[in-house]
């Protein structure tokens, strides 16, 4: 049984989850496969309606092509269960409040799509607050701070209030900690074209890595910050609502720190240049 559980694991690692349609495991099923040693599991739920994950994606692969680690980008909210998370090292989410704006079927065609699944659940929020805590990392990007209903995930990070971001505008980050490992060698940039989302933040319990101010509004915002948990960490970074700040080299870089940083690893030189 082992062999066989390997040897799917591998196929759909290879040829992605569309191998599930002739396979006996169910999607569910294949998030949560025991890790192989030395693997580390990263878990992905990005995109949405305003948020497009197809860029998301890209970048987020292009960002870790070599850190050496697994990838898995959950097609439907439905699959970051407690089960999935429990053997996650490192979940990065991108995603606010309410149902996925697509379905998921899958079934390589279809007429009429199924209703989205729900995001996020209290299981799911519960499940993530319980793995920060055992150890698991997070990364919580942009949109992500939209949830205001959720309490238990604003007290993970360290959040009092979200503020809805400001028009699509040139964001200047700036005040940025020079002295954190995420954004330590990292001068005050500028992200050509952005939304900039900001929160009310518990300055007892988190470090603020950066401030971020829109040319259009003059708005101050609380751009990116993080904090120990239990005996995991959480990193919230608010770019990311269109692809420009994943063209540019400081962000691709904070995403790297920010990754090694969430799972208490060293960070290797990253040495990202701006463009794709």
């Amino acid at each position: 049984m082992n062999s066989i559980r390997k040897s799917t694991r591998r196929t759909i690692l290879k040829t992605g989850f569309t191998a599930l349609a002739a396979s006996a495991i169910s999607a569910k099923d294949a998030f949560a496969m025991p890790k192989i040693p030395g693997e580390t599991r990263v878990i992905l739920l990005v995109g949405d309606y305003w948020h497009s994950g197809t860029t998301q994606e890209f970048h987020w692969r292009s960002v870790m092509k070599n850190s050496g680690m697994t990838l898995l980008f959950a097609q439907s909210s439905q699959f970051v269960t407690a089960e999935a998370l429990d053997k996650a090292d490192l979940f990065i989410v991108a995603r606010y409040a309410g149902p996925d704006t697509l379905g998921w079927s899958p079934n390589p065609i279809i007429g009429d799509r199924p209703s989205g699944a729900p995001w996020m659940t209290d299981e799911q929020e519960n499940a993530i607050v319980a793995n920060v805590n055992r150890g698991m990392g997070l990364l919580s990007m942009h949109c992500s701070i939209w949830n205001p209903e959720r309490k238990k995930y604003m007290e993970l990070l360290g959040v009092r209030e979200p503020k809805m971001h400001g028009p699509i505008q040139h964001v200047k980050i700036h005040d940025i900690n020079s002295s954190h490992p995420i954004t330590k060698g990292i001068n005050n940039f500028d992200i050509s074209l952005d939304e900039n989302f900001g929160a009310e933040i518990d300055e007892s319990k988190v470090t603020l890595l950066y401030k971020s101010t829109g040319q259009q509004d003059n708005r101050l915002d609380n751009a990116a910050w993080c904090r120990d948990v239990g005996k995991g960490r959480v990193a919230a970074l608010l770019f990311g609502h269109t692809p420009a700040p994943f063209h540019t080299a400081e962000v691709k870089q904070i995403m790297w720190n920010a990754s090694y940083w969430a799972m208490k690893r060293d960070i290797p030189d990253g040495g990202f240049k701006a463009g794709y």
